[in-house]
Parts: C-alpha cells; sequence; structure tokens
C-alpha cells in the first residue's frame, strides 16, 4: 500500500481562454472542476497506475465536504481525511495564450503541530494493520512552523518505521528545513530547475548546470533527486549515478498537476519494483499524459504505455 499525505488539499477549477486580458472582463465556458492538491494528485495516479493507496490529510468547510465527496465518488483510494478549523481551499488554473498558465491559489487552513503528528498516528495504526510500503509527502502546508516537514519525517523514522521509502514533494522553507536536516532525509524530492535556484540561491536554467549543483552536502543522503525541466524532460541523481531524461513534444491541454503525477508514477514503480530506467520512463510518462488531461492527477494508461517507448533516458 502507498500513503499519499495531503496537508492541504484544494478543489481545483481550470479555466481555458485563447486571450486573458488582465483588468477587463474574461467570459469563460464551465470550467473542468476536480480534486487536488500534491498528495491528492500523486495518489490518484499510484492509483489508476494499479497501486492500493490510502489518501490522507485534512478537508474543513463546505468545499471541505465538497472535496470528501468528489473523492468518495472517484472510487480509486481508501480515505482517512481528517477535519480541519477552516475552509479548504480553491485553486483556480487559467490556460491561456499558447499554454500559459496563471494560477489563483488560497491558503487553506492553518494546520499545528498537534493535528499533523495526530495524522501521523493514525498511519502508525494503518502500517500495524496492512503494510504500508511507500509514505509520500506532497505539497504546501499553512503552518507556522518551518520544520513541520522534517518533523513528521523523524516522527516516520523514529516510531513508525526506519525503511520505509519516504518521498517528499515540498518546495520552500520546508524544503530546505529537510536538506538542511543532520539527521534523517527523505528518499525522493523533486525541485524544479527554479526551486533549485531558490534554495541554492543560484541562476540555474540548464540540465549541466543543475547536474553540477547537485553535489552540494544538501543533497548528500537522498536516494533519489529528480529535477523536473518542462518540456525537457528531467534529470535525475539515484545515490551517486546520474540520468537525463528526454521527452517527446506533446499536444498540451493543462500542465498543472503533471509533475504530481510524475511523483505518483515514479512512486508505483518503486513499489512494484520496476528497474530503474522503466520506473524514470514510467514517471515521465505519467506527467506527460497528466498534462493532455483538463483534470489534474488524471492518467490514461494506454497512452502512458505509448510515451514509455519514445522517453529516453541516458546514463550521463
Amino acid at each position: 500500500m502507498i500513503v499519499t499525505i495531503t496537508m492541504n488539499p484544494s478543489m481545483d477549477f481550470a479555466y481555458f481562454i485563447d486571450h486573458f486580458k488582465v483588468g477587463s472582463m474574461n467570459r469563460f465556458k464551465t470550467p473542468t472542476k476536480s480534486v487536488g492538491g500534491k498528495g491528492v494528485n500523486a495518489g490518484r495516479t499510484a492509483a489508476l497506475s494499479g497501486s492500493k493507496v490510502l489518501l490522507t490529510g485534512f478537508l474543513g468547510g463546505d468545499f471541505g465536504s465538497l472535496v470528501n465527496k468528489y473523492l468518495n465518488q472517484e472510487n480509486l483510494f481508501e480515505l482517512d481525511m481528517l477535519p480541519a478549523n477552516g475552509e479548504t481551499r480553491n485553486a483556480i488554473t487559467v490556460m491561456h495564450d499558447n499554454n500559459t498558465h496563471t494560477e489563483i491559489v488560497e491558503a487553506g487552513p492553518k494546520i499545528s503541530d498537534e493535528e499533523a503528528f495526530h495524522l501521523l498516528r493514525n498511519v502508525a495504526k494503518k502500517n500495524k494493520q496492512e503494510p504500508v510500503n511507500l509514505i509520500c509527502i506532497s505539497g504546501s502546508i499553512n503552518s507556522d512552523n518551518p520544520r513541520i516537514y522534517l518533523e513528521m519525517l523523524t516522527y516516520i523514522r523514529e516510531t513508525i518505521d526506519q525503511t520505509i521509502p519516504v518521498f517528499m514533494d515540498v518546495s520552500g522553507a520546508q524544503l530546505e528545513a529537510l536538506l538542511k536536516s543532520k539527521t534523517y532525509k527523505p528518499n525522493f524530492i523533486k525541485p524544479n530547475v527554479h526551486e533549485l535556484s531558490e534554495i541554492l540561491n543560484k541562476n540555474i536554467s540548464t540540465k549541466e548546470q543543475a547536474r553540477q549543483e547537485l553535489n552540494h552536502p544538501y543533497f548528500e543522503g537522498i536516494e533519489y533527486i529528480m529535477i523536473s525541466c518542462g518540456s525537457e524532460g528531467a534529470l535525475c541523481k539515484v545515490k551517486d549515478d546520474f540520468y537525463d531524461i528526454k521527452i517527446p513534444t506533446i499536444d498540451i491541454t493543462n500542465t498543472t498537476g503533471s509533475g504530481d503525477a510524475s511523483v505518483g508514477g515514479f512512486a508505483h514503480a518503486i513499489e512494484q519494483n520496476f528497474k530503474l530506467e522503466d520506473a524514470l520512463k514510467y514517471s515521465m510518462a505519467c506527467g506527460m499524459s497528466n498534462a493532455q488531461h483538463g483534470e489534474v492527477g488524471v492518467i490514461d494508461i494506454q497512452d502512458v504505455n505509448k510515451f514509455v517507448q519514445a522517453i529516453q533516458v541516458q546514463k550521463i
């Protein structure tokens, strides 16, 4: 079983328009509505790939009830969503002007440290009932504690299991705290080139520049580091080895959630013991498939299998 933790799920609305006029009236057709949040999207992709998935996180207010209803209707995963004080957030994506996408994202309900550890105690109980093969913590958290994700990782390692792979697709201060940790590191992270630039306070724009920077002490002890590079594919460091992943050009509908789909695809592949290069290809193929859907975290397995054949993985 894969457990995905989403501390800040969202109700996602995707709008499509040829040209978005700032400061003017913009009329749209009915948006594509789906449940989002990085962990939800990753879990959806893993479930559609064939993994058994438990989704957990926090939902609050009227939109939280709506999100819970939508997740139950998907009938893809086991749910253990906990109540939050406040209203589950909305996230709006506007696709316009030759695949430019503009996002409007709310903060979501604030989560206390005690609530976070209550969630992890539930995961610990679940692991005793049924073995958890992988834990994936993805996305933002509205918290006053910039180290809460590191503290959650510490709890997993010291209380739940020392060996369960922990994937953490997070950013900003939370990621920085993980990278500076002298105790525990996640098994997997997936910053993009812009986030890598922010972490290291350097201008990084190419795969070669990214490859050089991944030798920084921050990244020691992390088994899989995937740097997403948009249409150029990705760069992946696995222990001491580097892999250049090149993807073909495809038609794009909505790129929101494609990185999350890549994480979910990789989690599925690792859980199912794919060979490394096959796992990297499957991960990228899931992201590509998601980009062809209006909904987020959605893949078509037939398309994924087709894309896998066109993706090139080269060990550097």
